[in-house]
Formats: C-alpha cells, structure tokens, sequence
C-alpha cells in the first residue's frame, strides 16, 4: 500500500469459453469492499483468465486460469469439444500462496474477495452458468431435463477449482460432444459427467466470497454491477479484472 488509509478493493471474475455465437459461457461475477490498510502492508491479487474455446477436431478447450475447469472431449473430430470454465480471480492478504486453490483451510483468513468464473458452453445449450455471487448459476442440459447445480459457500467439485468437463463416448441425440468444465471461485462449479443421450450440458459457475472487508458484497453473474471500464454490465465478459482505489488518503 502507498499510503495507510482506507482502499476499495474490487475484482470480476472471467467468462467461459465460447462454442459458438450461440452457444456461450457463463459471465464472471463481481465482488467488492473496503480495507484499511498500514503502508508496510501487502495486498496479493490473482486474476483469472477466460476459459479457451472449443478447439477443432473435438478437442476441449483449456480451462481458465485460477481454476477453470477444462472442457471435455467430444466422441469424434467432427463434433465440438466443449469450452473451458473462465477462472476466479481474488485478493488476498499476509503472504502471497499463488492460486487460489492454495488458500485452503488454514488460509482462509487471508482472503479479502473472491469474484467467481463463468462455467463453459457446449454444443445445443445456450448458456453456461454465470460465476460469483454467493452460488455460481446452474447449468441445464440440451433439452433440459436435467440441472447440474453451482458451486456454493460450502460445496462445489473442490475449492478453488472448477471441474473438467467430461469425455464422451457416443453419438447419438445431442450427446456426443464435450461438455463445457466448471467455473473457478471460492468453490468451483461443477461439470456434468454424464454420457447418455441428451447429456450435452455446459459447465456450472463457481462462487465468490467476502472475507475480512467492510462493506462487502459479492454478485452473481446474471446480475447487473460495476465494469471495470465504466458503467455497468451483466456477467463480465473476457479476462477477469481487478482495480485497487484509495478512498480517503491521509496525507
């Protein structure tokens, strides 16, 4: 910190990858609060990056870094793999640990803010789940007869890490291509492993998270809040962010 006073810290999650322009992942949630900080202290930001498309030949996308989860195969090259979950992205104190996943257990303390990633699309469905907020959005198969949940403040595939998007094994009804993997956050979302007919199903967000700020809130996704480069929007689209502000310097 430059100066001891109080700073707003803010930071966005990233979206997923994209399958198609139809076919899209989940936006980035949001989480911002207030923290009064001495000079000799240190702030630690981690900003998650967007989960990679579907790649040709079937391949899924890579997921997000800081914990999107990886975009499953799909049965064969001519059919889309799906895309990886956009990773979270977090502000932490005392001692700089990495990536979030690191922070478990004993190190929750040292959490500030964590604004949670968009799950990733897959063929036939049109939205991923949305990251951030206190549980990532859900995913919803093809024909949605079935919903793989969010992660939420307690539960998720693991902390700090979205799931990997499942492999699949054959073609049939909307069930050969590779389902999207899971959004990082305070716990990564989810991603389907089914494989049976109409399982194509984008990946679930992960959750964001308030720790020891003033002021805190966390924001899902499909809810409107600050962008970064002014004004508002719905689901931050792309790379995560982070923006560090002083409120009322004491000079």
């Amino acid at each position: 910190a430059p100066i001891s006073t109080s700073y707003k810290i803010q930071c966005w999650g990233a979206s997923g990858g994209n399958v198609g322009p139809n076919e899209l992942g989940g936006g980035g949630g949001y989480s911002i609060g207030n923290k009064s900080l001495n000079e000799s202290n240190n702030l630690y930001v981690c900003v998650g990056s967007q989960g990679n498309s579907n790649s040709s030949e079937g391949i899924g996308g890579s997921g997000g870094y800081n914990g999107g989860g990886k975009g499953g195969n799909a049965v064969q090259s001519i059919y889309s793999g799906g895309a990886g979950g956009g990773g979270a992205t977090h502000i932490a104190i005392l001692i700089n640990r990495g990536e979030l996943k690191n922070y478990e257990d004993s190190y929750l303390s040292e959490l500030l803010l964590v604004a949670g990633g968009g799950g990733g699309g897959t063929a036939h469905c049109p939205k991923a789940g949305v990251g951030g907020g206190v549980n990532g959005g859900n995913g919803i198969n093809s024909v949605s007869t079935y919903t793989i949940t969010g992660a939420t403040q307690t539960s998720g595939y693991a902390f700090g890490q979205g799931q990997d998007g499942v492999t699949k094994i054959q073609a049939h009804d909307k069930d050969a291509e590779g389902n999207g993997g899971g959004g990082g956050g305070f716990y990564g979302g989810p991603a389907s492993q089914r494989t049976d007919k109409w399982s194509d199903c984008p990946g679930t967000g992960g959750s964001g998270y308030v720790g020891s700020v003033s002021n805190g809130i966390t924001i899902a996704g499909d809810q409107t809040f600050a962008s970064p480069s002014g004004g508002t929007e719905t689901g931050h689209s792309g790379d995560g962010y982070a923006i560090i502000s002083w409120i009322s310097p004491s000079l």
